[in-house]
């Protein structure tokens, strides 16, 4: 079984206020883990289309179930159930014909919401991006039902790329027809962070707080047939921003915790992103709670530990 990490984020304006006091987070943190309720179901819809041109709602439910719960953590399983459609060829006629039987699959995770990070493993039909997806939802299903108009997302956790990395990724890739850049307001992760915030924002996050938002996109299209000059100004700062996004928080870090994305799209139809690229996991042999938690615990502490020795030589 392969575990997963993913960073939960508040996407909302308030962060400008919480920047200014510090206490807020740890309430927001605590309205977290007192909302999170059992049952609660996360309900997705979407439309399929059979071979004979027909529209089908599939209706997908993500229904929460928790397991263990502390002042630091809950653990649980998220319930994925939906339609699965299907084609068949009939016997007698031999023609292909669509069918559909109802499926279940089962997600568990371990959250540590003082760390904002959740461990989780994943099925054949429910990935981690569908899992961070659905824990986002259910997440921003509770926090609405309690009237706190708070939002979140879901980031997968990731080893983290140097800017001059990416910057060579991007070059590697054969007549990139868009190239998209997304800032969002970053979480901070500990005190340093939240210092460094209080004594003033850098030029991107007093763009987006100048505009009462949380996050920008910046979109490059091309429709030439060479692609994308990446060694461009324009390009080439907003690679720089990815580095300069608020005050104690590098471009490794950004990218590592999913406060900016960088999406490519070649001309040939392959996506290039930086969610994909690194992924922090931890294989493990026992599917037991005891071990998965273990497992998650150790792993997640383990980020940390490396955050902090980072932010050290970085101040040295």
């Amino acid at each position: 079984m392969i575990l997963y990490f993913s960073k939960v984020n508040l996407s909302s304006v308030q962060l400008f206020e919480m920047y200014q006091e510090e206490k807020k987070f740890e309430e927001m943190r605590k309205s977290i883990l007192s909302y999170l309720k059992s049952e609660t179901t996360y309900r997705v819809e979407k439309f399929y289309k059979d071979n004979q041109g027909e529209i089908h709602p599939v209706t997908t439910n993500y229904r929460l179930v928790t397991g263990m719960k502390t002042d630091d953590y809950i653990s649980g399983v998220i319930y994925k159930t939906t339609t699965l459609y299907y084609k068949k060829m009939n016997d007698i006629t031999s023609e292909v014909e669509s069918h559909s039987i109802p499926t279940i699959e089962d997600v568990s995770f371990y959250f540590d919401v003082n760390r904002e990070i959740v461990g989780f493993h994943t099925r054949n039909r429910f990935g981690y991006k569908e899992f961070n997806d659905a824990f986002a939802g259910i997440i921003n299903m509770c926090m609405a039902q309690n009237s706190l108009p708070l939002v979140f997302s879901v980031e997968l956790y990731n080893e983290g790329l140097e800017i001059n990395e990416i910057n060579a990724e991007l070059k590697n890739i054969d007549n990139i027809k868009k190239l998209e850049f997304r800032f969002k307001l970053p979480n901070p992760s500990d005190d340093n962070m939240i210092r460094k915030l209080e004594k003033g924002l850098t030029d991107t996050a007093e763009q987006l707080e100048e505009a009462n938002a949380n996050s920008m996109s910046v979109i490059f299209d091309s429709d030439g047939g060479i692609g994308l000059n990446i060694d461009s100004s324009e390009i080439q700062n907003n690679l720089k921003k990815v580095g300069n996004l608020t005050a104690g928080v590098s471009g490794k870090e950004a990218i590592k915790n999913g406060y900016v994305r960088i999406i490519a799209t070649a001309k040939d139809g392959k996506i290039y992103t930086t969610d994909d690229r690194k992924p922090i996991k931890r294989e493990i042999s026992d599917e037991s709670g005891e071990t998965f938690i273990k497992a998650c615990r150790d792993t997640i502490q383990n980020i940390i530990v490396r955050r902090i020795n980072s932010n050290q030589k970085r101040t040295e």
